[in-house]
């Protein structure tokens, strides 16, 4: 769910190099399987999932998207202003331009496909059930916070049914938005809209709350943030020529990795823990430091990476709807089979979502950047011309790689 690489390249000309690019990007498309193998054990062997990968895979995405989101919003400040209304354009269109069609196609498969029931409690089918995970309000922190007053609503929204991994991306789009408000809006004080800017803190700040302390990965809002230090202190160290770098690299992997088997032995391995998630970034970010000093990758090493991680998000939009259709529908006696037909059939269907829409989200940020900049202008400031917007924006023809 997060990311495309590039963002290691910078204006200050120590750019990253193809292998520690091609580790992002790795960790990607590893991520997204280790949630697929946590959804197959439980769905074609009915047992909870004995390595914590599905956790495993969530944490993983969020430190990259901590990390690359952060780098994104630092290269935003070198552009003039409006920011946050292209940030957030640029956002909501890496989200977006999977997800709905994803929805949709999911929503029609449980209606005409799927016959098994996945909730939680709460709304989980349904007009509003489809309204709400559209909006990205499904388990917002509201209703958690509900539940725990001893309230909980007969229509609470929950993920659509089979769309189970749903809850995380309603998390991170609202933790990109309350990061975004609050470094360009508040440290760097842009002016917005008053109004839509009241709407977007009370939906998204306490998103970002409740997720530092409870929800369903208890801490994925600090998770979030230790990649978006890291984040800062990478591009920090760049802008230096990232000086002591295999000996910094050494020690993070060395202590981080040590520290992390000694926590696992005495506590057992809990991805979400919070202790657990600091030296799993010591590990993974100890070893982007030390790649970033092996120059040469071999082609299809860089190719084969490169494919894997490209449909990734889409993967894991649509890898559990695909794995409960094929449960349901197709009848084989091995289960193992059973199971290697439904992974390649959850490669195949998010390979082509990935082809028909995902691919597109830059085209779809371009669109959008000019119309949040119109729509989040302060009242009674002169709006920029469509030919000013494309300056601004980066015009038309324009194509910049964008992290998530």
């Amino acid at each position: 769910m997060s990311t495309p690489i590039g963002a290691g390249t910078g204006t200050d000309g120590h750019a990253m190099s193809e292998m520690a690019s091609a580790y992002l990007d790795a960790l990607r498309a590893a991520g997204a399987n280790m949630v697929i193998a946590a959804h197959v054990v439980a769905l074609y062997f009915h047992a909870v999932d004995p390595y914590s990968l599905g956790n495993l895979g969530v944490a993983i995405f969020f430190l990259l998207s901590g990390f690359l989101i952060m780098q994104s919003m630092l290269n935003w400040l070198n552009k003039p202003e409006p920011r946050f209304p292209g940030f957030f354009a640029d956002r909501v269109a890496r989200i977006m331009t999977p997800y709905v069609p994803a929805l949709i196609l999911i929503t029609l498969a449980n209606v005409l496909l799927i016959q098994s029931n996945h909730s939680q409690g709460g709304a989980n089918t349904g007009l509003l059930t489809f309204i709400g995970n559209l909006l990205l309000l499904q388990d917002h922190a509201a209703f958690q916070g509900l539940e725990v007053a001893g309230i909980d609503l007969s229509w609470r929204i929950r993920s659509y049914n089979s769309a189970e991994p749903f809850w995380t991306v309603a998390i991170e789009m609202w933790i990109y938005v309350s990061m975004g408000l609050f470094v360009f809006c508040v440290l760097k004080r842009e002016r917005i809209d008053r109004w839509l800017g009241a709407a977007l803190v009370a939906v998204a700040l306490p998103v970002l709350i409740w997720n530092a302390a409870a929800g369903g990965g208890k801490s994925l809002t600090l998770i979030w943030l230790l990649g978006a230090i890291a984040g800062y202190l990478f591009h920090v160290w760049r802008a230096n020529g990232y000086p002591g770098i295999r000996f910094v690299g050494t020690v993070l992997l060395g202590f981080g990795l040590i520290a992390l088997i000694g926590r696992a032995g005495k506590v057992g391995f809990h991805p979400y823990d919070f202790q657990t998630a600091t030296l799993m970034a010591m590990v993974m970010f100890g070893v982007l430091a030390l790649l970033m000093c092996v120059r040469n990758l071999p082609g299809v090493l860089r190719g084969s990476v490169n494919f894997l991680a490209s449909y990734s998000y889409s993967l894991y939009l649509a890898h559990n709807t695909v794995l409960i259709v094929v449960l349901e529908n197709v009848r084989v006696e091995s289960t193992w089979l059973h199971v290697a037909i439904a992974v390649a059939a959850a490669h195949g269907c998010s390979y082509v979502l990935y082809m028909a829409f995902e691919r597109h989200y830059r085209i779809v940020g371009r669109w959008l950047r000019p119309k949040f900049e119109r729509s989040l202008a302060p009242r009674g400031t002169l709006q920029p011309s469509s030919a000013a917007a494309d300056l601004v924006t980066g015009g038309p023809a324009a194509v910049t790689r964008q992290e998530r």
